[in-house]
């Protein structure tokens, strides 16, 4: 029974007549008491905003959020599920990442540690995996000692997810430069097709990630495997994580505590998945 339902009903009965009136009165006080009370225990709803094409760590299948991040998260989540009601909502990461300089979301999965270029993101979850970015590129063509690459020589085309901030220090500074110039796609179908099409002479990701997106595509392209391209090498080891939205305390003024349960949650659904 609603609170204003309640309320009714205790006028009506200040008016009564009736002898017992103090006692409904108090029972109806009671009753609001009581209404408020559940109200404000309820669990707090919380949206995380996830990468809706990266597997296989986040991204959606037939509809639904799948993959490795997601999973994890949802084990979390049920941990701390009388404080807290987690929902993940897919979108484009490079969306994602406006939501929250923009103001407009309170957490996302899986950003990297980017402080410095990402100003607007903090605090940040545990970690949630480490993973490795490589560079795949075409036979002919590698990334190593680019700083060294001769001025005369074309630059190298380097395919990245839009949005991805994974160049190394050496990338970014051939950047500057002109040896490399970088297009960014929409997602790591779009750069594996621009890569074997040679579009793109280099594609820069996560590992696992780009081999199983090869592997989705060999229907698709005839003779496309990971031997198509030369991992030609490490760019990047990083953790992944749950970014949270730096500030905004009286927006979302459940944000310390969430973080510190959700973080607890993580580390325990991580410590029992991780082999002894």
């Amino acid at each position: 029974m609603s609170g204003v339902v309640n309320a009714r009903q205790c006028k009506n009965q200040d008016s009564s007549d009736s002898g017992d009136h103090l006692v409904k009165l108090l029972i109806c006080i009671l009753g609001l008491f009581a209404c408020f009370m559940v109200r404000a225990t309820s669990p707090v709803s919380v949206t995380i905003l996830a990468d809706d094409s990266y597997p296989p760590y986040s991204y959606v299948q037939e509809g639904k959020l799948v993959g490795i991040y997601p999973t994890l998260i949802r084990e979390a989540a049920k941990l701390i599920k009388e404080d807290y009601l987690v929902e993940l909502r897919p979108i484009p990461w490079k969306r994602g990442v406006s939501a929250l300089e923009n103001g407009e979301a309170f957490a996302l999965m899986p950003p990297y540690i980017h402080r410095d270029t990402r100003p607007f993101i903090w605090p940040y979850s545990v970690a949630l995996k480490q993973e490795e970015v490589v560079a795949f590129c075409n036979p002919g063509i590698t990334l190593q000692n680019i700083t060294q690459r001769s001025d005369l020589q074309a630059p190298i085309n380097i395919g990245l997810n839009a949005g991805f901030l994974i160049l190394d220090d050496a990338l970014k500074e051939a950047r500057k430069t002109g040896r490399v110039v970088v297009w960014e796609n929409k997602n790591t179908r779009a750069n594996i097709i621009k890569l074997y099409k040679k579009r793109v002479d280099c594609y820069i990701n996560d590992r696992l990630s780009t081999l199983i997106g090869i592997s989705e595509l060999q229907e698709q392209l005839p003779g496309i495997t990971a031997q198509s391209f030369v991992e030609d090498r490490v760019v990047l080891s990083r953790s992944a994580h749950i970014g949270y939205i730096k500030g905004y305390e009286g927006q979302y003024p459940f944000k310390s505590d969430f973080i510190e349960k959700m973080d607890e949650a993580l580390s325990t659904v991580l410590q029992k998945s991780s082999p002894p």
